[in-house]
Protein backbone atom coordinates (compact mmCIF):
# COMPACT_ATOMS: atom_id res chain seq x y z
CA UNK A 1 0.00 0.00 0.00
CA UNK A 2 1.29 3.79 -0.52
CA UNK A 3 0.79 5.61 2.11
CA UNK A 4 2.57 9.04 2.22
CA UNK A 5 2.74 11.81 4.85
CA UNK A 6 4.14 14.85 4.08
CA UNK A 7 3.03 18.15 5.54
CA UNK A 8 3.58 21.28 6.59
CA UNK A 9 1.76 24.03 8.38
CA UNK A 10 3.18 26.87 10.29
CA UNK A 11 0.94 27.57 13.51
CA UNK A 12 1.94 30.74 14.91
CA UNK A 13 5.35 30.65 16.17
CA UNK A 14 5.72 26.37 15.69
CA UNK A 15 6.36 25.16 12.22
CA UNK A 16 5.21 21.58 11.45
CA UNK A 17 7.17 20.01 8.72
CA UNK A 18 6.98 16.24 8.15
CA UNK A 19 7.33 13.51 5.72
CA UNK A 20 6.94 9.91 6.38
CA UNK A 21 5.56 6.99 5.21
CA UNK A 22 2.98 4.53 7.15
CA UNK A 23 3.75 0.73 7.23
CA UNK A 24 1.17 -1.80 7.35
CA UNK A 25 0.60 -2.44 10.88
CA UNK A 26 0.67 0.05 14.49
CA UNK A 27 2.19 3.03 13.63
CA UNK A 28 3.46 5.17 16.53
CA UNK A 29 3.94 8.68 16.56
CA UNK A 30 6.46 9.46 19.60
CA UNK A 31 7.41 12.20 21.46
CA UNK A 32 7.20 15.37 23.80
CA UNK A 33 4.09 17.40 24.53
CA UNK A 34 4.35 19.86 21.70
CA UNK A 35 5.94 18.40 19.40
CA UNK A 36 3.51 18.42 16.50
CA UNK A 37 2.57 14.70 16.71
CA UNK A 38 -1.31 15.59 16.95
CA UNK A 39 -1.46 18.65 14.55
CA UNK A 40 0.28 15.73 11.94
CA UNK A 41 -2.46 13.25 12.89
CA UNK A 42 -5.13 16.44 12.23
CA UNK A 43 -3.60 17.29 8.71
CA UNK A 44 -4.16 13.44 7.97
CA UNK A 45 -7.71 13.76 9.24
CA UNK A 46 -8.89 16.61 7.79
CA UNK A 47 -9.12 18.57 11.09
CA UNK A 48 -6.86 21.07 10.36
CA UNK A 49 -6.10 22.16 6.31
CA UNK A 50 -1.96 22.64 5.81
CA UNK A 51 -0.25 25.02 4.21
CA UNK A 52 1.32 21.96 1.57
CA UNK A 53 0.89 18.47 1.69
CA UNK A 54 0.74 15.05 -0.06
CA UNK A 55 -1.30 12.88 2.11
CA UNK A 56 -2.19 9.51 0.33
CA UNK A 57 -3.60 6.54 2.78
CA UNK A 58 -4.25 3.00 0.91
CA UNK A 59 -3.36 4.54 -2.85
CA UNK A 60 -6.30 7.46 -1.92
CA UNK A 61 -5.25 10.92 -2.66
CA UNK A 62 -6.51 12.98 0.59
CA UNK A 63 -4.24 16.14 0.00
CA UNK A 64 -2.36 17.00 -2.70
CA UNK A 65 -0.82 20.96 -2.77
CA UNK A 66 0.09 19.99 -6.38
CA UNK A 67 -3.14 19.61 -7.73
CA UNK A 68 -4.75 22.17 -5.18
CA UNK A 69 -6.88 19.27 -3.83
CA UNK A 70 -8.70 18.91 -0.07
CA UNK A 71 -10.80 15.97 0.54
CA UNK A 72 -13.41 16.84 3.03
CA UNK A 73 -13.56 15.15 6.31
CA UNK A 74 -16.18 12.86 6.12
CA UNK A 75 -15.02 11.60 3.08
CA UNK A 76 -11.86 10.53 4.14
CA UNK A 77 -12.67 7.08 5.89
CA UNK A 78 -10.73 7.53 9.00
CA UNK A 79 -11.78 6.42 12.47
CA UNK A 80 -10.98 9.05 14.84
CA UNK A 81 -9.92 8.05 18.84
CA UNK A 82 -9.96 11.51 20.43
CA UNK A 83 -7.91 11.77 24.52
CA UNK A 84 -11.25 11.94 25.83
CA UNK A 85 -13.95 9.34 24.49
CA UNK A 86 -16.23 12.24 23.50
CA UNK A 87 -19.46 9.75 23.77
CA UNK A 88 -22.94 11.44 23.18
CA UNK A 89 -24.22 11.63 26.70
CA UNK A 90 -28.08 11.11 25.54
CA UNK A 91 -27.33 7.84 24.02
CA UNK A 92 -26.75 4.35 25.66
CA UNK A 93 -23.74 2.62 24.70
CA UNK A 94 -24.76 0.64 21.99
CA UNK A 95 -26.65 3.57 20.34
CA UNK A 96 -23.00 5.26 20.75
CA UNK A 97 -21.64 2.40 18.89
CA UNK A 98 -24.23 2.08 15.81
CA UNK A 99 -23.71 5.74 15.67
CA UNK A 100 -20.91 5.27 13.66
CA UNK A 101 -22.62 2.92 10.93
CA UNK A 102 -24.48 6.75 9.85
CA UNK A 103 -21.49 7.55 8.80
CA UNK A 104 -20.56 4.66 6.46
CA UNK A 105 -23.65 4.37 4.81
CA UNK A 106 -22.40 3.80 1.53
CA UNK A 107 -19.44 1.77 2.87
CA UNK A 108 -18.81 -1.84 2.88
CA UNK A 109 -19.04 -3.62 6.12
CA UNK A 110 -15.64 -5.25 6.62
CA UNK A 111 -17.56 -6.45 10.42
CA UNK A 112 -20.72 -5.71 11.72
CA UNK A 113 -21.71 -4.39 15.11
CA UNK A 114 -21.43 -7.79 17.12
CA UNK A 115 -18.06 -8.15 15.70
CA UNK A 116 -17.25 -5.15 17.72
CA UNK A 117 -19.03 -6.10 20.56
CA UNK A 118 -17.36 -9.23 21.20
CA UNK A 119 -14.20 -8.58 20.62
CA UNK A 120 -13.87 -5.39 22.93
CA UNK A 121 -16.34 -7.64 25.70
CA UNK A 122 -18.91 -4.59 25.62
CA UNK A 123 -22.05 -7.57 25.72
CA UNK A 124 -22.85 -6.27 29.47
CA UNK A 125 -22.59 -2.64 28.53
CA UNK A 126 -24.78 -1.56 25.78
CA UNK A 127 -27.45 -0.31 27.66
CA UNK A 128 -25.39 1.65 29.99
CA UNK A 129 -25.07 5.43 29.57
CA UNK A 130 -21.50 7.05 29.10
CA UNK A 131 -22.03 8.74 32.63
CA UNK A 132 -22.10 5.49 34.26
CA UNK A 133 -18.74 3.86 32.40
CA UNK A 134 -15.77 3.97 33.86
CA UNK A 135 -12.96 5.59 31.99
CA UNK A 136 -11.51 2.39 30.05
CA UNK A 137 -14.94 1.23 29.21
CA UNK A 138 -15.69 4.70 27.97
CA UNK A 139 -12.76 3.99 25.55
CA UNK A 140 -13.63 0.70 24.38
CA UNK A 141 -17.05 2.06 23.21
CA UNK A 142 -15.05 4.84 21.44
CA UNK A 143 -12.43 2.19 19.28
CA UNK A 144 -15.42 0.45 18.94
CA UNK A 145 -17.64 3.68 17.26
CA UNK A 146 -14.79 4.37 15.45
CA UNK A 147 -14.62 0.86 13.70
CA UNK A 148 -18.21 1.09 13.23
CA UNK A 149 -17.51 3.97 10.76
CA UNK A 150 -15.59 0.93 8.51
CA UNK A 151 -12.27 3.47 8.36
CA UNK A 152 -9.75 2.03 5.96
CA UNK A 153 -7.03 4.29 8.92
CA UNK A 154 -7.86 4.46 12.32
CA UNK A 155 -5.82 7.57 14.40
CA UNK A 156 -5.73 6.89 18.14
CA UNK A 157 -4.89 10.68 20.07
CA UNK A 158 -3.61 9.29 22.97
CA UNK A 159 -6.46 7.34 24.05
CA UNK A 160 -4.88 6.14 27.45
CA UNK A 161 -3.60 9.53 29.01
CA UNK A 162 -6.64 9.47 31.72
CA UNK A 163 -6.90 6.10 32.53
CA UNK A 164 -5.08 4.29 35.62
CA UNK A 165 -1.69 2.09 34.91
CA UNK A 166 -4.12 -1.24 34.90
CA UNK A 167 -6.58 0.18 32.53
CA UNK A 168 -3.82 1.36 30.20
CA UNK A 169 -2.38 -1.93 30.39
CA UNK A 170 -6.17 -3.42 29.94
CA UNK A 171 -7.09 -1.44 27.11
CA UNK A 172 -3.31 -1.95 25.03
CA UNK A 173 -4.67 -5.82 24.72
CA UNK A 174 -8.08 -4.86 23.38
CA UNK A 175 -5.89 -1.93 20.71
CA UNK A 176 -3.41 -5.11 19.88
CA UNK A 177 -6.78 -7.27 18.94
CA UNK A 178 -8.11 -4.81 16.89
CA UNK A 179 -5.04 -4.79 13.99
CA UNK A 180 -4.52 -8.61 14.49
CA UNK A 181 -8.41 -8.73 13.34
CA UNK A 182 -9.21 -6.87 11.19
CA UNK A 183 -5.66 -5.72 10.24
CA UNK A 184 -6.46 -2.03 9.37
CA UNK A 185 -3.53 0.37 9.61
CA UNK A 186 -3.49 2.37 12.93
CA UNK A 187 -1.63 5.60 14.02
CA UNK A 188 -1.53 5.63 17.53
CA UNK A 189 -0.19 9.24 19.30
CA UNK A 190 1.84 8.99 22.85
CA UNK A 191 4.16 10.35 24.61
CA UNK A 192 4.85 7.45 26.57
CA UNK A 193 7.58 4.98 25.56
CA UNK A 194 6.37 2.10 27.26
CA UNK A 195 2.92 2.60 24.90
CA UNK A 196 4.73 2.89 22.01
CA UNK A 197 7.65 0.26 22.38
CA UNK A 198 4.46 -2.27 23.42
CA UNK A 199 2.52 -1.39 20.48
CA UNK A 200 4.52 -0.03 17.90
CA UNK A 201 5.54 -2.28 14.67
CA UNK A 202 6.45 1.04 13.13
CA UNK A 203 7.99 3.80 15.55
CA UNK A 204 8.16 7.89 14.39
CA UNK A 205 9.93 9.66 16.77
CA UNK A 206 9.05 13.36 16.86
CA UNK A 207 10.45 16.46 18.05
CA UNK A 208 9.77 20.11 17.21
CA UNK A 209 7.57 20.20 14.37
CA UNK A 210 10.17 17.33 12.90
CA UNK A 211 10.78 13.60 12.08
CA UNK A 212 13.58 12.90 13.75
CA UNK A 213 13.82 9.05 13.07
CA UNK A 214 11.85 6.27 11.70
CA UNK A 215 12.20 3.04 12.39
CA UNK A 216 11.22 -0.70 13.25
CA UNK A 217 10.76 -1.52 16.85
CA UNK A 218 14.39 -3.20 17.74
CA UNK A 219 15.87 -0.04 15.78
CA UNK A 220 14.23 2.20 17.85
CA UNK A 221 14.86 0.74 21.46
CA UNK A 222 18.56 1.39 20.15
CA UNK A 223 18.14 4.69 18.74
CA UNK A 224 15.95 5.60 22.18
CA UNK A 225 18.44 4.22 24.42
CA UNK A 226 21.18 6.10 22.66
CA UNK A 227 19.87 9.12 21.99
CA UNK A 228 16.04 10.28 22.85
CA UNK A 229 15.12 12.19 26.25
CA UNK A 230 17.79 11.76 27.98
CA UNK A 231 16.68 13.55 30.85
CA UNK A 232 13.84 10.53 31.78
CA UNK A 233 16.59 8.11 31.40
CA UNK A 234 15.05 5.29 31.00
CA UNK A 235 16.41 2.27 29.51
CA UNK A 236 14.17 -0.42 26.88
CA UNK A 237 15.21 -3.87 26.13
CA UNK A 238 13.43 -6.63 24.40
CA UNK A 239 13.70 -10.34 26.11
CA UNK A 240 12.50 -13.62 26.48
CA UNK A 241 11.70 -15.10 29.95
CA UNK A 242 13.96 -18.21 30.39
CA UNK A 243 12.79 -19.83 34.56
CA UNK A 244 10.15 -18.78 36.43
CA UNK A 245 10.66 -19.35 40.33
CA UNK A 246 7.24 -19.15 41.61
CA UNK A 247 8.40 -20.16 45.18
CA UNK A 248 10.52 -17.38 45.30
CA UNK A 249 8.57 -14.95 43.06
CA UNK A 250 11.97 -14.49 40.95
CA UNK A 251 12.01 -14.90 37.05
CA UNK A 252 15.26 -15.05 34.30
CA UNK A 253 15.34 -12.27 31.43
CA UNK A 254 17.40 -13.36 28.51
CA UNK A 255 18.50 -10.15 26.84
CA UNK A 256 20.26 -11.31 23.64
CA UNK A 257 23.25 -12.96 25.21
CA UNK A 258 22.56 -11.43 29.06
CA UNK A 259 20.60 -12.41 31.53
CA UNK A 260 18.73 -10.56 34.09
CA UNK A 261 16.75 -11.71 37.71
CA UNK A 262 13.27 -10.00 38.35
CA UNK A 263 10.97 -10.05 40.91
CA UNK A 264 7.64 -11.13 39.60
CA UNK A 265 6.47 -14.85 38.48
CA UNK A 266 3.52 -14.03 36.63
CA UNK A 267 5.19 -14.82 33.23
CA UNK A 268 5.56 -18.15 31.39
CA UNK A 269 8.94 -19.80 29.61
CA UNK A 270 9.53 -18.34 26.24
CA UNK A 271 7.05 -15.39 26.54
CA UNK A 272 8.18 -12.28 24.84
CA UNK A 273 8.96 -9.43 27.46
CA UNK A 274 9.68 -5.59 27.40
CA UNK A 275 12.06 -4.74 30.03
CA UNK A 276 12.31 -0.51 31.64
CA UNK A 277 15.38 -0.16 33.49
CA UNK A 278 16.33 3.88 35.14
CA UNK A 279 19.62 4.76 34.67
CA UNK A 280 19.16 5.94 38.58
CA UNK A 281 19.15 2.55 39.89
CA UNK A 282 22.49 1.48 38.17
CA UNK A 283 24.90 1.20 41.02
CA UNK A 284 28.47 1.27 39.02
CA UNK A 285 31.51 -0.80 40.47
CA UNK A 286 35.28 -1.05 39.54
CA UNK A 287 35.44 -4.59 40.91
CA UNK A 288 32.83 -6.87 41.88
CA UNK A 289 31.87 -6.68 45.59
CA UNK A 290 31.48 -10.05 47.71
CA UNK A 291 28.36 -10.63 49.91
CA UNK A 292 25.97 -8.37 48.59
CA UNK A 293 22.18 -8.48 48.36
CA UNK A 294 21.99 -7.37 44.13
CA UNK A 295 20.88 -10.30 41.99
CA UNK A 296 22.34 -9.00 39.19
CA UNK A 297 25.82 -8.04 37.76
CA UNK A 298 26.67 -6.81 34.38
CA UNK A 299 30.44 -6.57 33.02
CA UNK A 300 30.34 -4.18 30.41
CA UNK A 301 32.63 -1.44 28.49
CA UNK A 302 32.21 2.12 29.36
CA UNK A 303 31.56 4.03 25.36
CA UNK A 304 30.66 7.35 26.63
CA UNK A 305 29.91 9.76 28.91
CA UNK A 306 28.35 13.32 29.22
CA UNK A 307 28.39 15.59 31.90
CA UNK A 308 25.82 18.01 32.27
CA UNK A 309 25.40 19.96 36.18
CA UNK A 310 27.11 18.01 38.20
CA UNK A 311 25.51 15.08 36.70
CA UNK A 312 26.65 11.85 34.16
CA UNK A 313 25.21 10.41 32.00
CA UNK A 314 27.29 6.97 31.32
CA UNK A 315 26.64 4.97 27.78
CA UNK A 316 27.61 1.27 28.10
CA UNK A 317 28.00 -1.09 25.16
CA UNK A 318 24.83 -3.85 26.22
CA UNK A 319 24.73 -6.70 23.53
CA UNK A 320 23.91 -4.96 19.77
CA UNK A 321 22.84 -1.35 21.70
CA UNK A 322 23.64 0.48 24.85
CA UNK A 323 22.83 0.74 28.68
CA UNK A 324 22.14 4.07 30.23
CA UNK A 325 23.35 4.94 34.21
CA UNK A 326 23.32 7.74 35.78
CA UNK A 327 25.79 8.99 38.82
CA UNK A 328 26.81 12.70 40.06
CA UNK A 329 29.88 14.17 38.79
CA UNK A 330 31.30 13.44 41.97
CA UNK A 331 31.35 9.71 41.85
CA UNK A 332 32.89 10.00 38.10
CA UNK A 333 35.60 11.68 39.92
CA UNK A 334 35.85 9.57 43.07
CA UNK A 335 36.12 6.37 40.60
CA UNK A 336 38.15 7.58 38.22
CA UNK A 337 36.28 5.96 35.13
CA UNK A 338 37.45 6.05 32.05
CA UNK A 339 35.70 5.55 28.07
CA UNK A 340 36.52 1.91 27.34
CA UNK A 341 37.28 0.81 30.11
CA UNK A 342 35.18 -2.42 31.55
CA UNK A 343 33.26 -1.64 35.10
CA UNK A 344 30.11 -4.00 36.43
CA UNK A 345 26.97 -2.59 36.95
CA UNK A 346 24.38 -3.99 39.72
CA UNK A 347 21.05 -4.27 39.77
CA UNK A 348 18.70 -5.13 42.27
CA UNK A 349 16.04 -7.55 41.00
CA UNK A 350 13.19 -5.00 42.21
CA UNK A 351 14.32 -2.02 41.05
CA UNK A 352 14.03 -3.30 37.37
CA UNK A 353 10.92 -0.86 36.92
CA UNK A 354 8.80 -2.55 34.76
CA UNK A 355 8.27 -5.93 32.57
CA UNK A 356 5.18 -6.22 30.28
CA UNK A 357 4.33 -8.81 27.90
CA UNK A 358 4.39 -8.34 23.93
CA UNK A 359 1.79 -11.27 24.00
CA UNK A 360 -1.05 -8.29 24.15
CA UNK A 361 -3.63 -10.62 23.21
Amino acid sequence: MNNIINVKKKLGDFKLNVKLKLEDGINCFFGPSGSGKTSIINCIAGLIKPDYAEIIINNVVLNSSKDNYFCPIHKRNIGYVFQDSRLFPHLNVIKNLTYGGFLSKDSKKNFNTNDIINLLKLGELINRYPYNLSGGEKQRVAIGRALLSQPKLIIMDEPLASLDHSKRNELLSYIAKVYLKFKIPIIYVSHSSTETFLLGHKINFINNGRLVYAGKKIDAFNYFNKNYLANKLDNFFQGKVTHVNKKNNLTKINIENQSLTVFTKKFKIEEEVLVRISASDLIICKSLPKEISALNYLKLKLTLMKIDNNLVILYFKFNSGLLKAHITKISLENLKLKKNDYYFILIKAININEVLSFNLT
